[in-house]
């Protein structure tokens, strides 16, 4: 729906590698140390509702999840996974974009677990962008809605981009670049830290 050519191809290889959901769940909870940032797992709804929400919430908990980021799962169809999530305290996390209404973006707003996800532009993740002042003004309009944290997504992937968010949301998602340094089979941590 959203993704790129990047997360289109690791998808491609972790499903020919075996892959699944039960899987990712199980290496969580094999887990020696859990890590201090909390873990969120990002996925279309069809594997969720295939695994039973009730279940994975359970399931999901138990391995040190702490919520879950569902792009296909409308708002006004969530209650019944967001009402599972909460039962074990995990957040379902909402996402916003440039072209969400005002009204809607005042509910998803205040509806919110979590953090806001706050879509950088229209269409599929991995494309570097420039950060407009237009996009600036857009999270600080999601930053005065929100009751919790506001984190910029979708095309993330220098320290300059990140610095032009600095003062108009709490955090950035960078995922395709983070998912090309692990393609090329180099160490995350010069990268993470190069964002800085």
């Amino acid at each position: 729906m959203a993704d790129g050519t990047t997360i289109q191809r690791a998808s491609f290889v972790a499903l020919g590698d075996g892959v699944t959901l039960p899987w990712i769940l199980e290496e969580l909870k094999s887990r020696a140390e859990r890590p201090a940032a909390p873990i969120l797992l990002m996925s279309y709804l069809n594997p969720l509702l295939k695994f039973g929400l009730d279940a994975l919430s359970r399931e999901a908990a138990s391995a040190g999840v702490a919520g879950f980021i569902v792009p296909d799962l409308p708002f006004e169809e969530s209650a019944e996974f967001a009402g599972a999530l909460e039962a074990q305290g995990l957040a379902l996390i909402q996402m916003v974009t440039p072209v969400t209404p005002p009204d809607r973006l005042a509910m998803l707003c205040r509806e919110a677990k979590g953090f806001v996800y706050a879509v950088t532009m229209t269409g599929t993740t991995g494309k570097s962008a420039e950060v407009p002042a237009d996009v600036l003004d857009y999270m600080d309009r999601v930053k005065r809605c929100s009751t919790v944290p506001v984190c910029a997504g979708f095309g993330i992937r220098s320290r300059e981009q990140v610095a032009r968010f600095a003062g108009h949301v709490d955090g950035v998602v960078v995922g395709s670049a983070l998912v090309e340094v692990l393609e090329r089979g180099e160490d995350v941590r010069p990268f993470l830290q190069s964002l800085r």
